[in-house]
C-alpha cells in the first residue's frame, strides 16, 4: 500500500485537475462495485473516459487512488455542516447535535458502497486503519470540544470527560450506520439521526426541546 503521509500535490492547470478529478469519481465507482482487490486502474480509466496510460499522470497506483479518494471522502463526511461557525452553539445544542448527526449519516450513506469497502480494508491495511482512525479521532477531538463548551455553560453535565465521552458518542454512530449499511436494513434515515441524538443529549445531559419544562 502507498505512503499515506505523502501527498501530492494537485496538477497545476485547470483541465489537469478536471482530469484527476474525473479517476478519482470513476474510482469511487469502480472500487464501490468491485471491492479493493479486484478493481483495476484500466476499470477506472475506462469509467473516466481516459486513456490508460493518462492515469500514471495523477496516481503511481491502485494503491495511491484509493488513498485519495479516501481522503475526500473523508473531507465529505466528516465536516458535512457547522463551515459557518467555529464556536458550538449554546443557545441549541441539541439543535447542533441533531444536525451534525443527520449530516454524517446523510454523507455515509450516499456513499455506503465504498465506506464499506474502506472499512474492510482498514481491517486487512494497518496504514489504511491508520487513515480511518486519524479521521475519526479528529472528529471526535471536535465535540470533546464542544461538549466542554457546553459545560462551561452549564449546559452539559459536569462530571463527564469531554474526551472519554466524545469517543464513545462519535464510536457509537459510526458503528449504527456501519451496521445499517452492512446489513442493508430499512431503516429511515430521519429517524435514525433523531434516535442517536435523543441517545447523545441524553448521556451529555442536554436538554431537548421537548423536554423543557
Amino acid at each position: 500500500m502507498t505512503d499515506i503521509d505523502a501527498v501530492r500535490p494537485l496538477p497545476a492547470t485547470a483541465r489537469g485537475r478536471r482530469s484527476r478529478q474525473a479517476l478519482l469519481d470513476a474510482a469511487k465507482t469502480v472500487f464501490a462495485r468491485d471491492g479493493f482487490a479486484d478493481a483495476r486502474i484500466t476499470d477506472i480509466a475506462d469509467t473516466a473516459g481516459a486513456a490508460h496510460g493518462s492515469f500514471y499522470t495523477y496516481f503511481d497506483s491502485k494503491e495511491e487512488i484509493f488513498v485519495a479518494l479516501l481522503r475526500e471522502l473523508e473531507e465529505e463526511l466528516w465536516h458535512p455542516v457547522e463551515r459557518s461557525s467555529d464556536e458550538p452553539s449554546a443557545a441549541d445544542p441539541y439543535g447542533q447535535i441533531l444536525r451534525a448527526n443527520r449530516a454524517y449519516l446523510k454523507a455515509y450513506r450516499q456513499d455506503r458502497a465504498i465506506m464499506i469497502v474502506w472499512e474492510q480494508v482498514a481491517t486487512l491495511n494497518p496504514e489504511v486503519e491508520r487513515l480511518r482512525r486519524d479521521a475519526a479521532d479528529r472528529f471526535a477531538h471536535r465535540i470533546a470540544v464542544a461538549i466542554e463548551h457546553w459545560q462551561q455553560k452549564g449546559i452539559a453535565d459536569p462530571a463527564l470527560d469531554p474526551e472519554y465521552a466524545a469517543v464513545a458518542l462519535t464510536g457509537m454512530v459510526s458503528n449504527f450506520v456501519y451496521r445499517w449499511s452492512a446489513r442493508d436494513a430499512d431503516y429511515d434515515l430521519d429517524t435514525a439521526a433523531e434516535q442517536l441524538s435523543v441517545l447523545w443529549a441524553n448521556a451529555l445531559g442536554v436538554r431537548r426541546p421537548s423536554a423543557n419544562p
